[in-house]
């Protein structure tokens, strides 16, 4: 088999290991099908079909290797960490009136903290400095109060004059 032959059978290897029908293949390289059959009868066509479909098959199994990788890592994951079962637990809960008290519980034993209530929660807002109050000058507050009274004396008065009038 000729360099160009070879690099023919190369191309047509590729689009017959994808799938695509002898007929297509034929009409794709730009030959005949009687051409076509010719080449794909022959030894070395065979052998170069079969690095390719080595080199296909050698590709899918490493991305299913680093799938299911993934998957056992994932699944590594889950286990050592309860919380999303538990959160799984309370949206079921809402849905359909499930555990929650056991849910709330494994919340409570998150290892990262970040749903615990109780103690541990309480231990952390503890720690934290409760917020500022906001200060009111004295002399503001005198002068707002004395106007209140004010106010609500000239509407007494004037609720007493209205059944006089009347």
């Amino acid at each position: 088999m000729n360099r160009t032959v070879k690099l023919k059978a190369e191309q047509i290897a590729r689009l017959i290991v994808q799938g695509v029908p002898k007929s297509r293949v034929a009409i794709e390289m730009g030959m005949s099908y009687d051409g076509l059959i010719r080449i794909t009868n022959t030894e070395e066509y065979r052998m170069i079909e079969q690095e390719v479909q080595d080199k296909v098959l050698g590709k899918l199994d490493s991305r299913l290797a680093q799938r299911a990788d993934l998957r056992k890592q994932m699944a590594d994951e889950m286990e050592d960490d309860a919380v999303p079962e538990a959160w799984r637990i309370v949206l079921d809960q809402l849905r359909k009136k499930r555990d929650l008290k056991t849910a709330l519980e494994i919340l409570d034993r998150d290892p990262k903290r970040q749903f615990a209530k109780g103690a541990a929660g309480a231990s952390a807002n503890a720690t934290a400095a409760p917020p500022p109050r906001p200060s009111i000058d004295p002399n503001q507050l005198a002068t707002v109060m004395s106007e209140a009274d004010i106010t609500h004396d000239l509407l007494k008065k004037s609720q007493d004059q209205k059944p006089a009038q009347a």
